[in-house]
């Protein structure tokens, strides 16, 4: 990753980029940047969502080099799958810890795009944005939904469905099949 090098300027992705790259800890884009990919017109995100690998790190090692660069960082929850790190100057990151054999699989698939002031991002599949979008289920993941069906991106709907069959969501996904 480029993150900070030159003229290019800092922000959060970059940032945490380089500090996860740094201790070679696989990583995703996920959340509403990674919808941002496939839609047609961007929406404003107010943060920064990853996908984690569980395995070949110390958590406590990444919260103490986040906080050594300025990163405020706390565990959401008691299984410390979620950590919110917020900068004063970059904003706000979530970090999701995969935990299930299906966020695993989720990061193997991702792809690795070029995204500006950061340089080679991992960003998960557009199949799996969506699965994501449909699990958490809020509206605004919603609208991502419907917004990355209408961008017309190509999608493997047989593995959407599969999956959102798999978290029971597959009345949602259907609301957008018929």
């Amino acid at each position: 990753m480029n993150g900070s090098e030159g003229s290019i300027p800092r922000t959060a992705l970059g940032e945490l980029a380089r500090l996860l790259d740094g201790r070679s800890i696989r990583w995703a884009l996920i959340g509403g940047l990674a919808a941002n990919r496939y839609r047609r017109t961007p929406r404003h995100t107010f943060d920064v969502d990853v996908l984690l690998a569980s395995v070949g790190w110390d958590l406590r090692e990444l919260e103490g080099a986040m906080r050594s660069a300025g990163w405020s960082v706390r565990r959401a929850d008691a299984e410390a799958t979620l950590l919110r790190a917020s900068h004063p100057r970059l904003g706000a990151v979530d970090l999701l810890i995969a935990g299930t054999e299906y966020q695993r699989h989720a990061l193997a698939r991702a792809r690795v795009e070029r995204v500006t002031g950061v340089g080679d991002t991992p960003v998960l599949t557009v199949e799996d944005v969506i699965v994501h979008k449909l699990i958490a289920g809020r509206h605004q993941e919603l609208a991502d939904v419907e917004a990355i069906l209408e961008g017309g991106v190509s999608i493997d709907a047989s593995y959407v469905e599969r999956w959102a069959g798999f978290w029971d969501v597959l009345d949602r996904w259907r609301t957008f099949t018929g």
